[in-house]
């Protein structure tokens, strides 16, 4: 199922879509055969036996490679638009850096050197860097989204929550498929994969995929369309089981992109009043922006070249007490871009030619007991280390004649090196078949070092990106140590309904600024820490043809790490700069609703609601009212005022889908869903020029399948009412721009099966 979002509830509209899935439900107990929904099982878990999603005592959203398929996924975004209290979003402003919220909490900026607060899991192995992190769905086993804090199973200790993927493995009989999908924009994507069994206990997977697409949006500066798309990606994976106890899985990935780079819209600062002020944009050049949305006018096209290579080794034993897991897994990265952030056709804030490149291994081994009824655990080491180099170019304006403009080039560069130890272990004692204890922690050790070399204008660090010639270097190291304990109580009410109550802790360790201006605000910020408490209910009702799960939590947030738009002297000329700060308090509640429902045979109903609360109860140190002077009497209660970005106060998704049985042995199948998101800003201090207004997406597709001759044809569309929306802006002293968006799309796709 997809999902979707529209204008501030109504909340009559909430009520009804409530009313709906009740009225469904009596509906059902009169239409309703004896077919029953799916058991979902998850892997995130780790467990040494598999775990029923009903069973799981914690907030957890599972999609199926399959259900993500028939929505017409195309990344983690759109799973983002799935889940309640999550958003997956891309960052606007870097094509595929993964800017991830879960109940609230999650890193707006692009700044490399901050850890993310939901952490991204690719086939077991944590994912450190921003950049081409945002993954396609394609030939996916399954995604896992898992809500709140992640302290006790997951390897680099998150606050927000996690988002496992698991691609698919590869199998000992003969088979895979092959799709063709033709959409606007001119749009192609074909995709494959070919099971190839070897031996009696070795086979081969090999899925691929290649996209190309026009932009969304038409750059009349220069003739073409933006952002642009080309990504090719082949996964290769073996499986050996050269005994029924040991298995070997090796995965590989390698991705390429050479596509555009983002498309910022640049709006009008002159005729808002909401406005920050007059940017250098209208107020210098005197631009007037494109009436329509998908117009811009950028005089640096830009683009995107990236490229991802990764590898990772899943072996396991089952011993006859437990089950011996090691995931090993190294990921490179290299990420070329150069873009036009201003949205104008006038020299005022580029980015061009930015150089960078990251390389990280990892290594989890861990034991998961079965060797008792009434005891048991999971425990095991993780270690992490990551290096990345960044070279980042900017020119923007500083003076002179709209005819004539002069630009200053700068260069910031920064090398880093992080490493994570960590040990964990969570363990449930079951006093009966009925109650159970939960008990877990997982204590971090965490070192950054940086070497920094702060923007500079030396012509020669500018054209060869060398820390060596750079002779103003900084350098910064800073280690930090957590202990993360969780606590549970799990209660199987009935063989249907279990209840679960939990308090867990999370734990993010502080971040360095590498886009700082001048060298003493590199920090490092302090860590992040939170406790949360959560009660929640899964049930199985009516005879297994519904589900309905309900999940309520409280969250006490400490230092949560903040970037802001800040001016500062550098060389006694005023730039805007990204600082990083610590909120010092916050507080975030919130509820989930998760429910299908099989109405008849042929028709499932799914819903989901998510409500949160955020506050800052202390945010000292920024100018909230951003007058250009700190004030604390006056900044300290603004800030405690401060909506959370990314936030929307509500969300709710609906989805239907009807399966008819045709009598030539085929079928045709229709979805609809709706997702719809309340209005909400997208930056901390909460420019109501570029809030994002309360809109909903419409999607819908019909598939016939000829399942006997193992082929399909589907139509497929999104975003039918064309709403418009977008993810990022800015407004600040240069221009003002938002980023995001995707118009409605729509096409066929024709699948093969062998």
């Amino acid at each position: 199922m997809t999902h979707l979002a529209q204008a501030r509830p109504p909340r009559s509209r909430l009520a009804l879509a409530l009313a709906g899935t009740s009225f469904m439900a009596g509906v059902f107990g009169m239409t309703a055969q004896a077919q029953m929904l799916e058991e979902i099982v998850v892997t995130s878990q780790k467990r040494a036996t598999s775990l029923n999603v009903q069973d799981v005592p914690t907030a957890i959203s599972v999609y199926s490679g399959a259900a993500l398929e028939n929505s017409f996924a195309l990344d983690l975004t759109d799973v983002g638009r799935m889940a309640p209290n999550v958003q997956l979003n891309d960052s606007g402003t870097y094509p595929g850096f993964a800017n991830f919220f879960i109940r609230g909490i999650g890193v707006s900026n692009t700044t490399r050197s901050q850890d993310p607060a939901v952490g991204t899991f690719f086939d077991g192995v944590y994912v450190g860097f921003g950049p081409s992190s945002v993954a396609a769905a394609f030939d996916f086993e399954s995604v896992e989204v898992l809500r709140g804090p992640q302290g006790t199973l997951f390897g680099k200790n998150v606050t927000g929550g996690a988002v496992s993927v698991t691609s698919r493995r590869p199998s000992q009989q003969f088979g895979g498929y092959a799709k063709v999908q033709m959409a606007n924009y001119d749009s192609l994507q074909l995709t494959a994969a070919v099971d190839l069994p070897m031996t009696d206990t070795l086979a081969m997977r090999v899925a691929a995929t290649s996209r190309s697409r026009d932009g969304y949006f038409d750059n009349l500066t220069t003739g073409q369309t933006k952002p642009e798309q080309d990504v090719n990606i082949i996964r290769p994976s073996l499986l050996w089981t050269p005994t029924d106890r040991l298995s070997f899985a090796v995965i590989g990935e390698y991705y390429r992109s050479r596509s555009g780079s983002s498309a910022s819209q640049n709006l009008d600062s002159r005729v808002d009043p909401r406005a920050a002020g007059p940017s250098t944009v209208q107020r210098v050049f005197g631009y007037t922006p494109p009436s329509d949305k998908y117009d811009i006018n950028h005089d640096l096209q830009g683009y995107l070249d990236a490229e991802t290579r990764m590898l990772v080794l899943d072996a396991s034993y089952e011993a006859d007490h437990g089950t011996f897991t090691v995931i090993t897994g190294a990921r490179d990265v290299r990420y070329d871009t150069s873009t036009d952030f201003d949205g104008s056709p006038h020299p005022v804030f580029h980015f061009p030619d930015n150089e960078e490149e990251q390389e990280q291994f990892s290594i989890e081994a861990r034991y998961a007991s079965s060797f008792s009824d009434t005891f048991e655990f999971t425990s095991g080491l993780f270690y992490f280390t990551q290096e990345y180099d960044i070279g980042e170019r900017r020119e923007f304006y500083i003076g002179g004649e709209p005819e004539n403009p002069t630009t200053l080039q700068q260069v910031g560069l920064a090398l880093t090196d992080d490493e994570s130890f960590a040990a964990f272990g969570e363990a449930s004692w079951h006093f009966s078949d009925n109650l159970s204890l939960l008990v877990g922690g997982r204590l971090t050790d965490e070192t950054k070092e940086v070497e920094f070399c702060p923007f500079s204008s030396d012509p020669v660090i500018f054209s060869s990106l060398s820390m060596a010639a750079c002779d103003a270097r900084v350098t910064g190291s800073e280690s930090w140590t957590s202990f993360s304990p969780k606590v549970g109580l799990n209660w199987h009410v009935t063989e249907d309904i279990f209840a679960y109550t939990s308090w867990s802790t999370g734990f993010r360790s502080g971040s360095f600024n590498i886009r700082a201006r001048l060298p003493e605000a590199i920090g490092p910020v302090d860590e992040e820490e939170v406790s949360t408490w959560e009660a929640g209910l899964k049930s199985t009702l009516l005879e297994g043809r519904m589900r309905f799960n309900v999940a309520a939590f409280h969250s006490a947030y400490d230092d949560i790490q903040r970037t802001i738009s800040d001016t500062v002297l550098v060389d006694g000329s005023p730039q805007v700069t990204q600082a990083l700060r610590n909120a010092a308090e916050a507080t975030i509640s919130g509820i989930e609703v998760e429910t299908s429902l099989m109405v008849s045979d042929n028709l499932t109903a799914d819903f989901t609601f998510g409500y949160l609360d955020a506050q800052y109860d202390s945010f000292p140190g920024i100018d909230a009212d951003r007058n250009g002077v700190y004030e604390p009497a006056v900044d300290d209660q603004a800030a405690k005022n401060l909506d959370f970005e990314r936030v929307p106060e509500f969300e709710y998704t609906l989805g239907l889908q009807h399966n008819l049985a045709l009598a030539n042995g085929s079928e045709l199948s229709s979805r609809l869903s709706y997702q719809w998101r309340d209005d909400h800003f997208v930056d901390t201090l909460n420019s109501p020029s570029i809030a994002v207004d309360a809109y909903g997406l419409l999607d819908a597709s019909v598939t016939y399948d000829r399942m006997a001759e193992g082929w399909s044809v589907a139509l497929f569309g999104r975003n039918l009412t064309d709403e418009d929306f977008h993810d990022f802006g800015y407004d600040g002293g240069t221009h003002r721009a938002v980023w995001g968006g995707v118009p409605r799309t729509y096409g066929v796709e024709l699948s093969v099966n062998f």
